[in-house]
Protein backbone atom coordinates (compact mmCIF):
# COMPACT_ATOMS: atom_id res chain seq x y z
CA UNK A 1 0.00 0.00 0.00
CA UNK A 2 1.74 3.14 -1.14
CA UNK A 3 0.97 6.75 -1.74
CA UNK A 4 2.95 8.72 -4.27
CA UNK A 5 3.40 12.45 -4.14
CA UNK A 6 5.89 15.25 -4.46
CA UNK A 7 7.98 16.05 -1.39
CA UNK A 8 11.21 17.87 -0.77
CA UNK A 9 13.22 14.89 -1.97
CA UNK A 10 10.94 13.94 -4.87
CA UNK A 11 8.70 10.89 -4.84
CA UNK A 12 7.51 9.76 -1.43
CA UNK A 13 6.62 6.17 -0.70
CA UNK A 14 4.79 4.95 2.37
CA UNK A 15 2.39 2.03 2.57
CA UNK A 16 -0.57 4.38 2.72
CA UNK A 17 -3.40 4.78 0.21
CA UNK A 18 -4.07 8.43 -0.46
CA UNK A 19 -3.37 11.14 2.16
CA UNK A 20 -0.38 12.42 0.21
CA UNK A 21 -0.36 15.80 1.97
CA UNK A 22 -0.29 14.16 5.41
CA UNK A 23 2.54 11.84 4.38
CA UNK A 24 4.60 14.69 2.93
CA UNK A 25 4.09 16.78 6.08
CA UNK A 26 5.32 14.01 8.39
CA UNK A 27 8.23 13.15 6.12
CA UNK A 28 9.37 16.76 6.01
CA UNK A 29 9.40 16.84 9.81
CA UNK A 30 11.56 13.69 9.90
CA UNK A 31 14.00 15.01 7.30
CA UNK A 32 14.35 18.33 9.12
CA UNK A 33 14.65 16.58 12.51
CA UNK A 34 11.67 18.60 13.72
CA UNK A 35 9.33 15.83 14.81
CA UNK A 36 6.62 17.11 17.13
CA UNK A 37 6.10 15.74 20.62
CA UNK A 38 2.40 15.16 19.87
CA UNK A 39 0.17 14.60 16.84
CA UNK A 40 -3.59 14.29 16.54
CA UNK A 41 -4.64 12.28 13.48
CA UNK A 42 -8.39 12.55 13.01
CA UNK A 43 -10.70 10.91 10.50
CA UNK A 44 -13.45 8.37 10.05
CA UNK A 45 -13.00 4.75 11.11
CA UNK A 46 -11.10 2.83 8.43
CA UNK A 47 -9.81 5.93 6.64
CA UNK A 48 -6.16 5.09 7.36
CA UNK A 49 -5.20 6.62 10.71
CA UNK A 50 -3.53 3.51 12.10
CA UNK A 51 -1.66 2.81 8.88
CA UNK A 52 -0.33 6.37 8.74
CA UNK A 53 0.80 6.22 12.37
CA UNK A 54 2.46 2.85 11.82
CA UNK A 55 4.43 4.10 8.81
CA UNK A 56 5.46 7.18 10.77
CA UNK A 57 6.71 4.96 13.59
CA UNK A 58 8.61 2.75 11.14
CA UNK A 59 10.37 5.75 9.64
CA UNK A 60 11.39 6.98 13.09
CA UNK A 61 12.62 3.58 14.28
CA UNK A 62 14.22 2.08 11.16
CA UNK A 63 17.99 1.74 11.87
CA UNK A 64 19.04 0.98 8.28
CA UNK A 65 21.32 3.53 6.63
CA UNK A 66 19.23 4.80 3.70
CA UNK A 67 19.25 7.80 1.32
CA UNK A 68 16.03 9.25 2.69
CA UNK A 69 15.56 8.96 6.49
CA UNK A 70 11.82 9.61 6.06
CA UNK A 71 11.29 6.36 4.13
CA UNK A 72 11.75 3.16 6.19
CA UNK A 73 13.28 0.15 4.51
CA UNK A 74 10.22 -1.90 5.43
CA UNK A 75 12.10 -5.20 5.63
CA UNK A 76 14.55 -4.94 8.53
CA UNK A 77 13.86 -6.50 11.92
CA UNK A 78 12.78 -3.15 13.36
CA UNK A 79 10.28 -2.43 10.58
CA UNK A 80 8.85 -5.93 10.81
CA UNK A 81 8.43 -5.61 14.57
CA UNK A 82 6.57 -2.32 14.17
CA UNK A 83 4.30 -4.13 11.69
CA UNK A 84 3.66 -6.91 14.20
CA UNK A 85 3.16 -4.52 17.10
CA UNK A 86 6.13 -5.92 19.03
CA UNK A 87 8.74 -3.14 18.79
CA UNK A 88 9.87 -2.10 22.30
CA UNK A 89 9.85 1.60 21.40
CA UNK A 90 6.42 1.66 19.74
CA UNK A 91 3.45 1.16 22.04
CA UNK A 92 -0.24 1.30 21.15
CA UNK A 93 -3.08 1.64 23.62
CA UNK A 94 -6.70 1.23 22.54
CA UNK A 95 -10.00 -0.12 23.79
CA UNK A 96 -8.83 -3.55 22.68
CA UNK A 97 -5.50 -3.45 24.51
CA UNK A 98 -7.24 -1.99 27.57
CA UNK A 99 -9.68 -4.92 27.64
CA UNK A 100 -6.83 -7.41 27.32
CA UNK A 101 -4.88 -5.74 30.12
CA UNK A 102 -7.92 -5.63 32.39
CA UNK A 103 -8.70 -9.32 31.78
CA UNK A 104 -12.39 -8.51 32.15
CA UNK A 105 -14.06 -9.67 28.94
CA UNK A 106 -17.51 -8.96 30.33
CA UNK A 107 -16.82 -5.33 31.21
CA UNK A 108 -18.30 -2.45 29.21
CA UNK A 109 -14.94 -1.09 28.01
CA UNK A 110 -16.45 1.78 26.02
CA UNK A 111 -13.91 4.42 27.03
CA UNK A 112 -10.20 4.73 27.73
CA UNK A 113 -9.74 5.13 31.48
CA UNK A 114 -7.43 7.15 33.67
CA UNK A 115 -5.60 3.94 34.64
CA UNK A 116 -4.72 3.36 30.99
CA UNK A 117 -3.41 6.92 30.68
CA UNK A 118 -1.39 6.57 33.89
CA UNK A 119 0.23 3.47 32.44
CA UNK A 120 0.95 5.39 29.25
CA UNK A 121 2.53 8.24 31.22
CA UNK A 122 4.81 5.78 32.96
CA UNK A 123 5.82 4.37 29.60
CA UNK A 124 6.48 7.89 28.26
CA UNK A 125 9.02 8.43 31.03
CA UNK A 126 11.19 5.56 29.75
CA UNK A 127 14.11 6.15 27.43
CA UNK A 128 14.17 4.43 24.02
CA UNK A 129 15.60 0.92 24.09
CA UNK A 130 16.62 0.49 20.44
CA UNK A 131 15.52 3.52 18.41
CA UNK A 132 16.35 7.16 19.01
CA UNK A 133 12.72 7.96 19.78
CA UNK A 134 9.72 6.29 21.39
CA UNK A 135 6.33 6.45 19.67
CA UNK A 136 3.20 6.09 21.80
CA UNK A 137 0.01 5.65 19.79
CA UNK A 138 -3.34 6.27 21.49
CA UNK A 139 -6.07 4.72 19.36
CA UNK A 140 -9.77 5.37 20.13
CA UNK A 141 -8.65 8.67 21.65
CA UNK A 142 -12.14 10.12 21.23
CA UNK A 143 -13.29 7.75 24.01
CA UNK A 144 -10.93 9.15 26.66
CA UNK A 145 -12.82 9.91 29.87
CA UNK A 146 -12.65 13.43 31.24
CA UNK A 147 -10.24 12.52 34.04
CA UNK A 148 -8.15 10.53 31.57
CA UNK A 149 -7.89 13.54 29.26
CA UNK A 150 -6.77 15.73 32.16
CA UNK A 151 -4.10 13.18 33.05
CA UNK A 152 -2.91 12.99 29.44
CA UNK A 153 -2.76 16.77 29.29
CA UNK A 154 -0.07 16.78 31.98
CA UNK A 155 2.18 14.67 29.76
CA UNK A 156 1.48 16.85 26.73
CA UNK A 157 2.34 19.97 28.73
CA UNK A 158 5.70 18.53 29.84
CA UNK A 159 6.64 16.10 27.05
CA UNK A 160 9.75 13.94 27.39
CA UNK A 161 12.31 14.98 24.74
CA UNK A 162 12.56 11.55 23.10
CA UNK A 163 8.85 10.70 22.87
CA UNK A 164 6.18 11.38 20.28
CA UNK A 165 2.56 10.76 21.27
CA UNK A 166 0.18 10.11 18.37
CA UNK A 167 -3.53 10.38 19.13
CA UNK A 168 -5.92 8.68 16.70
CA UNK A 169 -9.49 9.92 16.90
CA UNK A 170 -12.61 9.43 14.82
CA UNK A 171 -13.78 12.82 16.09
CA UNK A 172 -11.21 15.39 17.23
CA UNK A 173 -13.92 17.55 18.79
CA UNK A 174 -14.44 14.89 21.46
CA UNK A 175 -11.07 15.91 22.93
CA UNK A 176 -10.49 18.90 25.20
CA UNK A 177 -9.46 22.10 23.41
CA UNK A 178 -6.35 22.18 25.59
CA UNK A 179 -5.32 18.75 24.28
CA UNK A 180 -6.01 19.68 20.67
CA UNK A 181 -3.99 22.88 21.02
CA UNK A 182 -0.92 20.94 22.17
CA UNK A 183 -0.95 18.55 19.22
CA UNK A 184 -0.07 19.02 15.59
CA UNK A 185 -3.36 18.28 13.85
CA UNK A 186 -3.58 16.02 10.80
CA UNK A 187 -7.07 15.54 9.38
CA UNK A 188 -7.63 12.60 7.05
CA UNK A 189 -10.44 12.83 4.53
CA UNK A 190 -12.12 9.98 2.62
CA UNK A 191 -9.84 8.50 -0.04
CA UNK A 192 -10.95 8.53 -3.67
CA UNK A 193 -12.25 5.24 -5.04
CA UNK A 194 -9.58 5.26 -7.78
CA UNK A 195 -6.78 5.25 -5.18
CA UNK A 196 -8.46 2.46 -3.23
CA UNK A 197 -9.02 0.44 -6.40
CA UNK A 198 -5.38 0.85 -7.42
CA UNK A 199 -4.25 -0.17 -3.93
CA UNK A 200 -6.38 -3.30 -3.98
CA UNK A 201 -5.14 -4.27 -7.44
CA UNK A 202 -1.60 -3.78 -6.17
CA UNK A 203 -2.26 -6.38 -3.47
CA UNK A 204 -3.49 -8.91 -6.03
CA UNK A 205 -7.26 -8.31 -5.96
CA UNK A 206 -8.98 -8.86 -9.30
CA UNK A 207 -9.74 -5.62 -11.15
CA UNK A 208 -13.51 -6.04 -11.17
CA UNK A 209 -13.68 -6.97 -7.50
CA UNK A 210 -11.31 -4.13 -6.63
CA UNK A 211 -13.52 -1.62 -8.44
CA UNK A 212 -16.64 -2.81 -6.65
CA UNK A 213 -15.01 -2.86 -3.22
CA UNK A 214 -13.53 0.60 -3.79
CA UNK A 215 -17.02 2.02 -4.34
CA UNK A 216 -18.49 0.21 -1.35
CA UNK A 217 -15.61 1.38 0.86
CA UNK A 218 -16.94 4.96 0.75
CA UNK A 219 -13.45 6.41 1.12
CA UNK A 220 -12.23 3.94 3.77
CA UNK A 221 -9.17 1.96 2.63
CA UNK A 222 -9.14 -0.02 5.86
CA UNK A 223 -12.61 -1.37 5.20
CA UNK A 224 -11.66 -2.27 1.62
CA UNK A 225 -8.62 -4.24 2.79
CA UNK A 226 -10.65 -6.15 5.38
CA UNK A 227 -13.44 -6.83 2.87
CA UNK A 228 -10.98 -8.15 0.30
CA UNK A 229 -9.51 -10.57 2.84
CA UNK A 230 -12.80 -11.59 4.48
CA UNK A 231 -16.04 -11.87 2.46
CA UNK A 232 -17.90 -11.75 5.76
CA UNK A 233 -17.03 -8.05 6.10
CA UNK A 234 -18.97 -7.22 2.97
CA UNK A 235 -21.88 -9.43 4.03
CA UNK A 236 -22.04 -7.74 7.43
CA UNK A 237 -22.10 -4.33 5.77
CA UNK A 238 -24.92 -5.43 3.47
CA UNK A 239 -26.88 -6.59 6.50
CA UNK A 240 -26.16 -3.30 8.28
CA UNK A 241 -27.45 -1.36 5.26
CA UNK A 242 -30.64 -3.46 5.25
CA UNK A 243 -31.16 -2.66 8.94
CA UNK A 244 -30.48 1.01 8.23
CA UNK A 245 -33.11 1.19 5.50
CA UNK A 246 -35.66 -0.64 7.67
CA UNK A 247 -35.01 1.75 10.58
CA UNK A 248 -35.32 4.83 8.39
CA UNK A 249 -38.48 3.57 6.71
CA UNK A 250 -40.24 2.77 9.98
CA UNK A 251 -42.71 5.12 11.63
CA UNK A 252 -41.86 7.66 14.38
CA UNK A 253 -42.83 5.31 17.24
CA UNK A 254 -40.92 2.33 15.82
CA UNK A 255 -37.89 4.54 15.28
CA UNK A 256 -37.88 5.60 18.94
CA UNK A 257 -38.32 2.02 20.13
CA UNK A 258 -35.33 0.97 18.02
CA UNK A 259 -33.32 3.91 19.36
CA UNK A 260 -34.11 2.95 22.96
CA UNK A 261 -33.23 -0.71 22.42
CA UNK A 262 -30.05 0.18 20.58
CA UNK A 263 -29.03 2.63 23.29
CA UNK A 264 -29.66 0.14 26.06
CA UNK A 265 -27.53 -2.46 24.30
CA UNK A 266 -24.73 -0.08 23.32
CA UNK A 267 -22.26 -1.19 25.98
CA UNK A 268 -22.35 -4.81 24.80
CA UNK A 269 -22.61 -4.10 21.06
CA UNK A 270 -20.57 -0.94 20.62
CA UNK A 271 -18.90 -1.96 17.36
CA UNK A 272 -22.17 -3.18 15.85
CA UNK A 273 -23.95 0.06 16.77
CA UNK A 274 -21.22 2.15 15.17
CA UNK A 275 -21.35 -0.06 12.06
CA UNK A 276 -25.11 0.45 11.86
CA UNK A 277 -24.77 4.21 12.23
CA UNK A 278 -22.11 4.30 9.51
CA UNK A 279 -24.55 2.36 7.31
CA UNK A 280 -27.28 4.89 8.08
CA UNK A 281 -24.88 7.67 7.09
CA UNK A 282 -24.29 5.91 3.80
CA UNK A 283 -28.00 5.52 3.13
CA UNK A 284 -28.77 9.18 3.84
CA UNK A 285 -25.79 10.16 1.69
CA UNK A 286 -27.21 8.12 -1.18
CA UNK A 287 -30.65 9.65 -0.61
CA UNK A 288 -29.06 13.10 -0.96
CA UNK A 289 -27.26 12.09 -4.14
CA UNK A 290 -30.46 10.75 -5.70
CA UNK A 291 -32.45 13.79 -4.59
CA UNK A 292 -29.75 16.03 -6.03
CA UNK A 293 -29.83 14.30 -9.41
CA UNK A 294 -26.45 12.54 -9.19
CA UNK A 295 -27.59 8.98 -8.49
CA UNK A 296 -24.64 7.63 -10.50
CA UNK A 297 -22.43 8.37 -7.49
CA UNK A 298 -24.58 6.36 -5.06
CA UNK A 299 -22.92 3.49 -3.21
CA UNK A 300 -25.60 1.03 -2.10
CA UNK A 301 -26.94 -0.08 -5.47
CA UNK A 302 -28.87 -3.16 -4.21
CA UNK A 303 -30.98 -0.79 -2.09
CA UNK A 304 -31.64 1.73 -4.86
CA UNK A 305 -35.43 1.16 -5.06
CA UNK A 306 -35.78 2.01 -1.37
CA UNK A 307 -33.31 4.89 -1.63
CA UNK A 308 -35.11 6.38 -4.61
CA UNK A 309 -38.41 6.19 -2.72
CA UNK A 310 -36.84 7.91 0.29
CA UNK A 311 -35.40 10.62 -1.92
CA UNK A 312 -38.81 11.24 -3.48
CA UNK A 313 -40.57 11.49 -0.12
CA UNK A 314 -37.97 13.62 1.68
CA UNK A 315 -36.06 15.81 -0.74
CA UNK A 316 -32.53 17.14 -0.54
CA UNK A 317 -32.93 19.55 2.39
CA UNK A 318 -34.59 17.07 4.75
CA UNK A 319 -32.11 14.34 3.85
CA UNK A 320 -29.28 16.75 4.67
CA UNK A 321 -30.81 17.39 8.11
CA UNK A 322 -31.08 13.64 8.71
CA UNK A 323 -27.47 13.12 7.63
CA UNK A 324 -26.30 15.87 9.99
CA UNK A 325 -28.28 14.38 12.90
CA UNK A 326 -26.66 10.97 12.31
CA UNK A 327 -23.20 12.51 12.24
CA UNK A 328 -24.00 14.34 15.47
CA UNK A 329 -25.12 11.08 17.06
CA UNK A 330 -21.85 9.41 16.12
CA UNK A 331 -19.88 12.30 17.59
CA UNK A 332 -21.98 12.23 20.77
CA UNK A 333 -21.43 8.50 21.25
CA UNK A 334 -17.70 8.92 20.74
CA UNK A 335 -17.78 11.70 23.36
CA UNK A 336 -19.52 9.35 25.83
CA UNK A 337 -22.90 11.06 25.73
CA UNK A 338 -25.62 8.74 27.07
CA UNK A 339 -26.34 6.37 24.16
CA UNK A 340 -30.14 6.42 24.48
CA UNK A 341 -30.18 10.22 24.56
CA UNK A 342 -27.92 10.48 21.51
CA UNK A 343 -29.89 7.96 19.47
CA UNK A 344 -33.29 9.39 20.40
CA UNK A 345 -32.13 12.85 19.35
CA UNK A 346 -30.96 11.44 16.03
CA UNK A 347 -34.23 9.78 15.04
CA UNK A 348 -36.33 12.74 16.21
CA UNK A 349 -34.49 14.88 13.66
CA UNK A 350 -35.29 12.53 10.78
CA UNK A 351 -38.09 13.47 8.36
CA UNK A 352 -41.43 11.89 9.26
CA UNK A 353 -43.11 11.30 5.88
CA UNK A 354 -41.01 8.34 4.81
CA UNK A 355 -43.30 5.31 4.53
CA UNK A 356 -43.60 3.89 1.06
CA UNK A 357 -47.08 3.28 -0.22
Amino acid sequence: METLGSGENGTVSWRVWGHGAAVVSLQRAIRANRVSHAYLIAGAEGVGKRTLAQNFAQALCCPVDRPDPAIPCGVCRSCRRVDRGSHPDVQTVSLRTQAVAAEKPGSKNTSLTIDTVRSLRSSAALRPMEATRRVLIVDDAETLQGAAQEALLKTLEEPPPTVSIVLLANDAEALLPTIRSRCQAIELHPVGSAAIEAGLVGTGVDGGAARELAVLAAGRPGWAVRAAADPGVRQRQAEAVERAVAWIESGPYERLVTAVRTGDGFAKKRDEVFADLEAILGVWRDVMLVAGGVARHATHLPQMPAIEALAESTGLAEAAVALASTRRCLADLEANVRPRLALEGMVLAWPTMLQRG
